[in-house]
This record gives structure tokens, sequence and C-alpha cells, in this order.
């Protein structure tokens, strides 16, 4: 591909993302190159370049995201004004820990006074879906910044050593201003260098991190997640200001995201069914938990049919992948409740059969159900 179908290719990504001051910047870039190759088209040239200076434009602190040279994808995804979709739930640790970010940044002039810098770096560990990412939003909104997040679809390359060169790239293009980084996944960039299966050149990334979270500019904060800690690089550990471990959320934080996202009139008029749906989700994330009930939600509008039935059905549907004794415990309560052999074996994967041979031996689960 050449240069000009590049540039129409990153040309039409910008179009169909609505992101019209990139759209200028890349305009008056790919006319002065045109106008140079092509004399005949200058008259042309001028007039859209005059037209294309019209059009708003990124400050200087605002620049045009950096882009994989080969690709022209870009490499990261900036978001200006990011947002949260509910008032995040997180253990009092962990918001401790992130409070204390914030007042840091109040008391900047004092700790730098005393020769001292705010956090600028943090690694978020813990599985997937208990609010790393959440978090690096909230912080960015909190603090004012953009968020800017590493993309790897657009970093991982193929050639060697343009991947180094591309997370290069990255830190030198987030260190310009003042902006929240988040480095997603980031054990696929920084795992260990003992690890044999890796090539040489994501091991030589190691050393080009750590240098960059030594060195990260007290205007910024850099913030590392990933749900697989123990395949980082040992170096890597010590080099954050602050490690935040995110365990999967307990009980009440279950409950707490539920009432929020059904609302508290719905929630009151669930009574005990809330208890039974949140009883059910234990062990799922703050993603799985929020899927459920907006699933339910949806299902509930979409076909017409009552909150607690939709709430019900998608929390014991939930609950397939676990274990026979939970799944069991679900499809008795369930059985307690009115829903049909056929229609819980269709929710749970329980047996219709076992069913059966637990109901008609009144084993204690059972009444206990």
């Amino acid at each position: 591909m050449n240069d000009i179908e590049q540039e129409f290719v990153h040309l039409a990504r910008l179009a169909l993302d609505g992101n019209t001051r990139d759209i200028a910047l890349l305009l008056r870039r790919s006319l002065n190159s045109i106008a140079h190759r092509r004399p005949d088209l200058s008259d042309q040239v001028r007039s859209l370049m005059a037209r294309a200076a019209a059009l708003p434009t990124r400050s200087t602190q605002e620049q045009l995201l950096p882009v994989d040279a080969d690709t022209r994808l870009e490499l990261l995804r900036r978001e200006d004004k990011p947002t949260i979709p509910v008032a995040p739930i997180w253990p009092d640790k962990v918001l401790k820990s992130l409070n204390a970010v914030l007042e840091e940044r109040i008391q900047q002039p004092q700790l730098l006074a005393a020769g001292l810098s705010p956090t600028r770096s943090m690694l978020f560990t813990g599985p997937p879906g208990v609010g790393k990412t959440l978090a690096a939003r909230w912080l960015a909104i909190s603090l004012g910044r953009p968020l800017l997040t590493l993309d790897l679809a657009g970093v991982m390359s193929s050639f060697l050593g343009k991947t180094g060169n591309n997370i290069r790239t990255v830190l030198d293009f987030a260190q310009q201003s003042p902006t929240v980084l988040l480095l997603d996944e980031f054990d696929a960039i920084a795992k260990r260098r003992d690890d044999i299966a890796e090539l040489g050149e994501l091991k030589r990334l190691v050393t080009v991190l750590v240098q960059a979270i030594d060195e990260w500019p007290a205007s910024g904060v850099l913030i590392a997640a990933t749900n697989h800690p123990e395949l980082l690089d040992p170096a890597v550990w010590r080099r954050f200001d602050r490690v935040l471990e995110f365990p999967q959320p307990t009980q009440k934080e279950i409950g707490s995201l539920v009432r929020s996202l059904v609302g508290e009139q719905d929630a009151k008029r669930l009574g005990s069914t809330l208890k039974f749906v949140v009883e059910t989700l234990i062990g799922n994330s703050f993603a799985d938990v929020t899927r459920c009930v907006t699933t339910a939600r949806r299902e509930a509008l979409v076909r017409g049919i009552d909150l607690k039935t939709a709430l019900v059905r998608q929390a014991a549907a939930s609950s397939r992948e676990g274990d026979f004794d939970t799944r069991l415990r679900i499809a008795l309560r369930l059985q307690k409740g009115g829903m049909s052999q056929r229609a819980i074996h269709e929710t749970t994967g329980v047996a219709r059969d076992t069913l059966r041979k637990y109901l008609e031996g009144g084993t204690q689960e059972s009444n206990e159900t």
C-alpha cells in the first residue's frame, strides 16, 4: 500500500469516528504532500487547504495520536472527557488508595516543596471484570485529565523491532501533556525476561518500560493493569509507586451494585427475590453482574415480562459454569419458586432426573431451600 492509500485508510477511520480535529490535521499534511507531487493541482489544493484551516484543530498539547508506520493504526485511544456508566463500588482498601492519590494531587505543591512527588505510577492486578479499567477512568475523571489507553492491536507488530518502537512512541507521546495513561493487559508487553517462550523483542520491552516508569513526570499518571501478575517481570513490580489488588466482589458489594443498576424503587419491589439474585451471583465479577442485570432489564422490557422473572432467569443462567452443588442449590430454589423442571434444566443445566431424585428423597438441602 503506498502512502496516499495509507493516508486514505487513516482518514476514513477518523471520519467514521467523527474526529473532526484530527481530520483537519491529517488533511493539511496530506494536501501539502500532494501539492509537491502534483503542481497541476496546486489551485485546488490551495482552496482545500484554506477550508481545512477553518476546521477546529487540537492545541499543541492535543496532538494527532501516534500511528503505526506500516498499518497506520492508531497506537492509543484518547478520551478527552471519560465517563463511567454507574457509580463505582470497590473494597475499602482499594477506595482508600485511590482517594489517597487524589489527596496527593491536592497537596502536590507541599510535596514538591519537600522534595517529594505525588504518585506517578500504579499497577492494578486482579481477575477480569473487577474494576481495574473503571478505576483508571475514575481517576482520569477525578483529576480532570484525558485518558489515553494503549491499543495492543495497533502496537503489537510482527516486524522485529517495530513493537518496541511503537511502545516508545506511545510513552513519549503520553509524557508530553498531563494525562492518565492506561497500559491494559500489561503482561503482554512486560513478561518475565526469563520466559524462554518469548522472543527477544518482547524481552527488550521490559527495559524500556522500567526506564519509562522510573522517569514518568509528576504531571501525569501511568497505570498498568493485568489479569496475570505472575507473568510480570520482577523488575517491573518494584518500579511502581503503588500496587493495588482488585479482588472479586463480596456479597455485600454485589448487592450494592444490583440495587444501583435496577434503582431503589425496583429493588424494593423485588423484595426477597433480590437476596436470591445476589446470592446466586456470588463468585461473579462486577462486569458479569452488570451484564446479567442489564440483560435482564433489557429482556423484561422487550418481552414484556416482569423484572423479577427476568432477573431470576438471568442470575440462575449465570450459574451454569459453577460447581454442581451450587447449581443444584439454585435449581431447588427455583423449583420451590414454581419454575418447571424443564425450564430449570434449561436455565441451570441440572438434569430433571436429578431434581426428581432430590425432591422425592426429601433431602435436607431440599428442605432448606
